[in-house]
């Protein structure tokens, strides 16, 4: 059985060097034995029951479909059980955003692991009043720019605070649309900005 890290598109080309430092930790663990960097829209063939670990909630779901014998582990969960140097946020508050695919198809292990990563990290989360499998989406799925728009800030309306957990780029850009600041999980993990991503007109 083989186990590779697949970052995924977005996360690779927003932070590169993060997504470096990512795979040589999984790699010097023992964890993983290399990088699958295909993307999920354009799978290869996979060899039987390879484990792949991911950190983006749509590939988690592609991967799933398009190689049934393979077998998708959140990131996020994988980190729990090791050695990572966790930042420490010092009881902090953050809202939190479970992102679309994670809820209904993989969503008892990305939503619980995010929360139990926020929670090693000393991370106070707050839940918004729609949450876990009741979120509502970010506007990442509009046709437009201004349904987009108009969908991410109904939907930050919903948190009580400014800092929300975000664990999917396409959400991360959506919130860049309004006043709260998205803070996604490998940024807070390596203790950096969460900057840069926006949405296109």
């Amino acid at each position: 059985m083989k186990t590779l890290f697949a970052p995924g598109c977005a996360l690779r080309a927003y932070k590169p060097h993060l997504i470096q430092r990512m795979t040589d930790f999984l790699m010097e663990a023992g964890i993983a034995e290399g990088e699958y960097l295909t993307c999920c829209k354009n799978p290869q063939s996979m060899e039987e029951d390879t484990i792949l670990i991911n950190c983006c909630p749509g590939c988690s779901h592609k991967f799933g479909t398009a190689f049934p014998h393979a077998v998708p582990v959140s990131l996020w969960k994988t980190l729990l059980d090791t050695d990572f140097p966790f930042p420490d946020y010092h009881g902090q508050k953050m809202a939190i955003h479970d992102a679309c695919h994670a809820r209904r198809r993989n969503s008892s292990e990305m939503q619980a692991a995010a929360r139990a990563l926020c929670k090693r990290m000393n991370i106070e989360l707050v839940e918004p009043a729609h949450t876990l499998d009741d979120a509502k989406c970010c506007g990442g799925s509009a046709v437009d720019f201004e349904t987009r728009k108009e969908m991410a800030l109904r939907r930050a309306m919903d948190f009580s605070e400014e800092n929300v957990v975000v664990y999917c780029t396409g959400c991360v850009r959506s919130f860049s649309l309004t006043p709260v600041h998205p803070r996604h999980l490998l940024d807070l993990l390596y203790e950096e900005p969460t900057e840069g991503l926006t949405v296109k007109r």
